[in-house]
């Protein structure tokens, strides 16, 4: 079979590479590259663009469960060779994202309201994920293991912003707590983290101690990412550089530029959908990372109740 690329993300190799199938699933593969040991993703063409993403223009139904995992994969003279699927990828553009060009202002009435709509979306799409949050059911059966959880991650999540307001770069402990841990495929503590980062890119303007700051969490976090499984850490590893997935971008653009509720509440649903839980912890980052600088008066418009059990909701 012969499918071609539609976009192949910045971080993808330049170059003719060897690697080998890491995980297959029905919308996506990803590859361990030989030489390096870094994951690349390849992606039906409904996925969002990633930055070690390449899309491919596939029918509708398809599935890319035709490949196996462990099977060599060698990419030559732009094609990308499986034993039986070949890409080509020589007609693909090339994706990369600027967070920092977004330059949030928070203090600007429109941005103020945009970012709460996408609060407003994210609560309600917490509240339909079937995740119903009731004080009594906490403390029974493995709900209190998920509350003292979510004790430690509420702490690390406070003292994490604390830090970024201060520029206080001795993050480690917060960082720690958080890596690896949540549920799904990539555990959602992570997701939140690569949501959080994206925030504070958007939010740099240029200011020498955020950037400073930035840079200094990033090494933080790759540092512990051991912590977590390979997929999770290439998402992390990313979002450090501020690369993040289009889906992402496109809400923090909607919402840096002010847009209408109308077109900014589809924009933050797509947002939302990708995978069981990660897009609600991701936007859940993006939120308060957005907000964490310029923004305190939205947070304190969020009662403790409401984001305690947002939290729970997201990354537990």
């Amino acid at each position: 079979m012969y499918l071609t690329a539609i976009s192949i993300g910045d971080a993808v190799p330049h170059a003719d590479f060897d690697a080998a199938v890491d995980s297959v699933f029905q919308s996506s593969i990803n590859l361990c590259l030989t030489k390096d040991g870094g994951l690349l993703t390849v992606v039906t063409a409904s996925q969002a663009d990633l930055p070690q993403g390449i899309r491919v223009d596939t029918p509708d139904n398809f599935s890319f469960e035709l490949v196996h995992s462990g099977e060599e994969v060698t990419c030559r003279d732009d094609q990308l060779l499986f034993r039986s699927l070949t890409i080509g990828l020589r007609r693909a553009r090339r994706w990369k994202c600027d967070l920092p060009a977004l330059q949030a202002d928070m203090a600007n009435p429109a941005v103020a309201t945009a970012w709460k709509c996408a609060w407003q979306v994210l609560s309600k799409g917490q509240g339909c994920s079937g995740y119903e949050t009731n004080t009594e059911n906490l403390f029974f059966s493995d709900n209190v293991v998920r509350l003292g959880r979510l004790v430690k991650v509420e702490e690390a999540i406070r003292e994490l912003v604390d830090a970024t307001r201060q520029h206080d770069l001795t993050v480690t402990r917060a960082v720690g707590t958080l890596i690896g841990l949540g549920t799904g495929l990539t555990p959602s503590c992570d997701d939140w983290l690569v949501g959080y980062l994206a925030g504070l890119w958007c939010a740099v303007k240029g200011r020498g101690e955020r950037a400073h700051f930035i840079s200094d969490l990033g090494k933080e976090v790759l540092r512990l990412s051991s912590r977590t499984n390979a997929i999770s850490r290439t998402y992390l590893s990313h979002a450090t550089r501020g690369q993040v997935s289009s889906l992402l971008i496109a809400l923090a653009g909607a919402i840096c530029q002010g847009e209408d509720s109308d077109k900014l509440i589809g924009i933050a649903e797509a947002a939302l959908r990708v995978g069981h839980n990660s897009g609600m912890a991701t936007v859940a980052g993006l939120l308060l990372g957005l907000a964490v600088w310029n923004g305190d008066y939205l947070l304190e418009g969020i009662n403790k109740t409401e984001l305690r059990s947002s939290l729970l909701k997201t990354l537990l």
